[in-house]
């Protein structure tokens, strides 16, 4: 009988040594040009499955060095913002945030690197790779959950936010949220993988795979244009909410200066009441600033203060707004909080949302003593104190969920705004740290996952873009420019209801991609060893 590894690509040589680490690379860089600024979505597929290629064959420490070079190369090409983010806004001096994204990303990489290596343990000794693609979609899709999770959570560059700009291929995340989405990418990939890899005699298998891949793809499109159809027929059935949005374009080395205070309001009035005008004062309306709109503490009485209150009674709409806040903290301190406002059209507090998921290293710094050197080297981070509640702010028939910068990113608190009864989501953030890179764009694009997750609106509103509103289904609406002092308007819509994955989260994906792998690979030891005279799955003979 035919030793299993005769089938396998031919390993060394000084070729092939070059060709994988390049191929690993180029594969890191095809998967960041399937987000944006390049968004090139299709891409998503393709590096991945340039990874598999590059790693096919090789040993587990083999596999996994070429799975850090790939998640290395993407993560740094991904998130180099970070550096000139960091040196303008952190106090570092350019040479000191040079090294940040890359210790990210050298952390980041590790997660592709454990992937390949998964594999190539499991993988010793099989002379073919059909299940390969399942367990691959398993085990990237449960690292990608572990990414987001550990750590505090990163989810940054997630597979399923690429394919944000075609909203027919984002419906399943209804169902089964971002890393189910995930996984149903990740499981294209190793199919296109395993329809292009040349093996002797194995034509049938390839041409199944690209079989298997074209229905996955048509299957998920064809679901996803039908389902866009029923929401959109649905939601016009729905209470109309006239929404506008205040792009302030306050400069981030102005914001804070106390001087600018009252110039930074009135941007805002102005802005606001021209959004508002025209509107009719017997419907439902609600205008949305940025984080930190407000550059002091609204809830001390003054001037500042009296200005925001009247702003919508002059609009005749609510107002939700970002401002910085305080509360008696433990010992007889003070508390600081990163909030949401809600007033309703009199002027009325009706309710304060405190920021439960803070950046580490921006807002505060994690893991108590672990981390508390690095306050000398970052003296700009904040000290300040996550919220806890995720209950809607009500105003009349409005219960908006706000999710105030970060956050939205993160599929969970979105999940339960909307569980505890928010019928519209708004994303309030501060994008200017970025400056003109692809950030903004790629934070923007995980409000389109929100949406879909939730069937709700949500309403996006940045300090300098970008600002927009995300339909149920998806898809961006009225998207602004970056560094544009401008405001936008939409007539969005208030949706209740409960989609399968608001009821049951990311539990059903993480128990998929557990047992169904598992399943397989059962299933086809119990199938050899069945088969007179056939070697086991792991190489030793029955």
């Amino acid at each position: 009988m035919a030793a299993p590894h005769r089938h396998l690509p031919r390993r060394g040589g000084p070729l092939d040594a070059a060709a994988r680490p390049a191929l690993a690379a180029a594969g890191g860089l095809a998967l960041t040009a399937a987000f944006p600024p390049v968004a090139a979505w299709p891409l998503v597929l393709a590096g991945p499955a340039m990874l598999l290629a590059a790693a096919d064959g090789r040993p587990p420490a083999a596999a996994f060095r070429l799975g850090y070079v790939f998640g290395l190369v993407h993560f740094t090409s991904l998130l180099w913002w970070i550096a000139p983010t960091v040196a303008r806004y952190g106090g570092l001096p350019s040479w000191g945030a040079l090294p940040v994204p890359l210790l990210l990303a050298a952390y980041l990489a590790l997660y592709p690197g454990a992937w390949t290596a998964g594999l190539a343990l499991w993988r010793r000794g099989r002379s073919h790779g059909r299940l390969v693609p399942l367990v691959a979609a398993a085990a990237w899709t449960l690292l990608e959950w572990l990414r987001g999770h550990l750590l505090s959570g990163f989810p940054w560059g997630a597979l399923a936010y690429a394919l944000a700009p075609r909203p027919e291929l984002i419906q399943t995340a209804e169902i089964w949220g971002p890393y189910g989405l995930s996984f149903w990418t990740a499981l294209g990939a190793g199919l296109l993988w395993l329809g292009c890899r040349r093996v002797p005699g194995r034509r049938r298998a390839r041409a199944a795979a690209l079989a298997a891949f074209a229905a996955l793809a048509l299957a998920g499109w064809g679901w996803g244009a039908a389902r866009i159809r029923a929401v959109r027929a649905d939601d016009a059935r729905r209470p109309v909410l006239r929404a506008a949005v205040v792009q302030g374009a306050v400069p981030q080395d102005r914001k804070w200066d106390p001087a600018f205070q009252a110039a930074t309001v009135e941007i805002y009035r102005r802005l606001s009441l021209a959004a508002a005008a025209g509107w009719h004062p017997d419907r439902p309306a609600l205008v949305v600033w940025p984080e930190t709109a407000t550059p002091f503490y609204f809830q001390d009485p003054g001037p500042l203060s009296r200005a925001v209150r009247e702003i919508p009674v002059l609009a005749r709409a609510a107002l939700l707004f970002g401002s910085p806040a305080h509360r008696p903290g433990p010992g007889g301190g003070v508390a600081y909080l990163n909030s949401a406002y809600l007033l309703d059209r009199l002027g009325r507090v009706r309710g304060r949302y405190d920021k439960r998921h803070l950046v580490p290293f921006g807002e505060y710094l994690p893991w108590g003593p672990l981390t508390a050197w690095a306050r000398g080297l970052i003296p700009s981070v904040g000290e300040f104190t996550p919220g806890a509640a995720a209950a809607p702010l009500a105003a009349g028939d409005i219960r908006v969920g706000p999710l105030i910068c970060f956050e939205s990113i993160f599929p969970a608190l979105a999940r339960r705004s909307a569980a505890a009864g928010a019928n519209v989501l708004a994303v309030l953030t501060n994008d200017a740290w970025f400056g003109r890179t692809g950030a903004p764009f790629q934070h923007a694009a995980m409000a389109a996952l929100r949406a879909v997750e939730t069937r709700r609106w949500v309403i996006r509103a940045a300090n300098t873009g970008v600002s927009a509103f995300f339909t149920p289904w998806g898809a961006c609406r009225r998207p602004t420019r970056l560094f544009r002092r401008t405001w936008i308007a939409e007539d969005v819509r208030l949706r209740d209801g409960r989609t399968p994955y608001l009821r049951a989260g990311d539990f059903p994906v993480l128990a998929g991609v557990i047992f169904l792998p598992a399943a397989a690979i059962f299933l086809e030891y119990f199938l050899a060893t069945r088969r007179p005279g056939t070697r086991r799955p792991g190489g030793q003979a029955p």
